[in-house]
This record gives structure tokens, C-alpha cells and sequence, in this order.
């Protein structure tokens, strides 16, 4: 009769090798996904006609100046006509040149309330300079779930939206690089799953959807030849992912995957 240390081995290995197995099979589900989910045909972002909410990520620093450059240049604004800032907690900087951008905004084309066209919404930091590698999955964790509560529209510094907006989720989710945009676009990615889910389960999945929660990922102006550790990590899960320099064009995380996609100069 074995004894009571092996029987107990002997049940740690069994279920040692049963979360293996659920751990492969999880990973490999995960995996499909992310390329059925890139290659698929993407519905409409919007009705034609009907106002775009993009939520935009903001870095500090150099990642800031470049984003605002991106909006100056790349956007309409007679389209995307409300804008959610997401700032890291302690880049006042960031926040204040929102909000100097929607002023100058608003005296461009003579709107006399600008500030209900835009918020700024705080987020602590995926992980703070200096911090622990022992402590940052726990920093964010907190910052994935806090990138769920924007997204819901339930973030204490976020308001109602106006009337014309049908969705708490913004329509489009645009980043060019901070750590904080890799919790976000996962979180958009997490959302999607659970309403797709849902449409399965309800027997909607075949009608036709209206797409929120579309990601974009514009690597930096300053990434020549080699993506960022945020590109790297965003690669397979963005739905478009812009690169400014012909020599990342090109680029898939691994085969069936959609690939990066050139786009010139939006910065100047």
C-alpha cells in the first residue's frame, strides 16, 4: 500500500498535469481566436451619418506631442465629434495639452461649449519607473480593470455621454506606444469576447452588429527598424496596427496573422 507522501504526490502530479492540459487548451483557443478575429470581415464602425466616439490613449512626453500631431493632421473632427483622453495618474502635463487642444479646437470652429464635446479620464500606471517586477502584475491588474471601467463608460472622472452617442463603448480606441495602451487594448479585446459570447448564445451572432471597441495602434515615429516592446505585445491583438516607416511593413506576429501596415508620416 503506498504511502500517505506518495499518494499525495502522486495527486499533485495528476492535477498538475490536468492544469497543463486546460492551460493548452485555453492557449490554443486564444490563439484561433486572435486570427479568426483579425482576418474576419469587420462590420461597419458606423451608421453613415451618426457621430464617432474615439477614446485616445495619451503617453507622456514625446508619445503625447506625436498622438496630438496624429489628431491635428489625420482627423476630422465634423466625424469624430466626442473624444475620450486617457491620461497615467501624475501626467498632468498630458491632461492639461488635452484640454489646450480642444480649446484651440473649439475656437477653430467657433463651438461655444467645448467642453461637451471631449472628457479626460485618470488611470493609475500599468507600472510606475523603478517599481518591483515582484509587485507590477498586481499594478496592472489594477490598471486592465480600471481600462474596463472607461471602456463601460463607469470611470468616476467620465460623464453621461450626449444623447446621440446609442453606446457607452467608444467606437474606435486609438494608441501610438505607452505601456498604459496595452492594458486598454486588451481590455477592449475582453469586452469583445464576452459580447460575442453573448450574440452565440442568444442566437444573434448572424445579424448584423454595428463594431465599437475597434483598436489602432500607430507605432512611433521614433521606431525605425524594430517595433516597441508595446508594438511587439499589441501585434497580434490591434485590428490595424500602423507603422510610419517602410522597413516595419510587413510584419505579422506569426503566420495567418494580419500584418503591419504603412502609412507614411502622420505625424507632420
Amino acid at each position: 500500500m503506498a504511502s500517505t507522501p506518495q499518494t499525495l504526490w502522486g495527486l499533485f502530479l495528476k492535477i498538475l498535469g490536468l492544469a497543463a492540459a486546460i492551460g493548452v487548451l485555453i492557449l490554443v483557443v486564444i490563439l484561433v481566436s486572435l486570427v479568426i478575429s483579425q482576418n474576419a470581415t469587420l462590420p461597419k464602425v458606423r451608421r453613415r451619418g451618426t457621430p464617432v466616439h474615439v477614446l485616445v490613449v495619451l503617453g507622456s512626453g514625446g508619445h503625447t506631442a506625436e498622438m496630438f500631431a496624429i489628431l491635428e493632421n489625420r482627423f476630422d473632427f465634423s466625424v469624430y465629434t466626442y473624444r475620450t483622453y486617457v491620461v497615467s495618474s501624475g501626467d498632468d502635463l498630458s491632461a492639461q495639452k488635452a484640454v489646450d487642444f480642444e480649446d484651440t479646437i473649439a475656437q477653430r470652429n467657433k463651438i461655444e461649449e467645448p467642453a461637451d464635446n471631449y472628457t479626460v479620464v485618470t488611470i493609475p500606471r500599468a507600472r510606475r519607473v523603478h517599481q518591483s517586477y515582484l509587485t507590477a502584475p498586481f499594478s496592472t491588474l489594477h490598471c486592465f480593470w480600471v481600462c474596463l471601467l472607461v471602456l463601460l463608460g463607469r470611470h468616476p472622472d467620465q460623464r453621461p455621454l450626449p444623447s446621440q452617442y446609442p453606446s457607452v463603448y467608444p467606437d474606435i480606441i486609438i494608441s501610438n506606444g505607452p505601456a498604459v495602451a496595452v492594458c486598454m487594448i486588451f481590455a477592449a479585446k475582453f469586452i469583445r469576447f464576452f459580447i460575442f459570447c453573448f450574440r452565440w448564445v442568444s442566437g444573434q451572432a448572424s445579424k448584423p452588429e454595428i463594431s465599437r471597441l475597434r483598436t489602432v495602434y500607430v507605432e512611433s515615429w521614433a521606431r525605425v527598424r524594430t517595433l516597441s516592446t508595446s508594438g511587439r505585445i499589441l501585434l497580434p491583438i490591434a485590428d490595424k496596427f500602423l507603422v510610419q516607416w517602410q522597413p516595419l511593413a510587413g510584419h505579422r506576429a506569426w503566420w495567418g496573422m494580419k500584418r503591419t501596415e504603412y502609412c507614411g508620416w502622420v505625424v507632420l
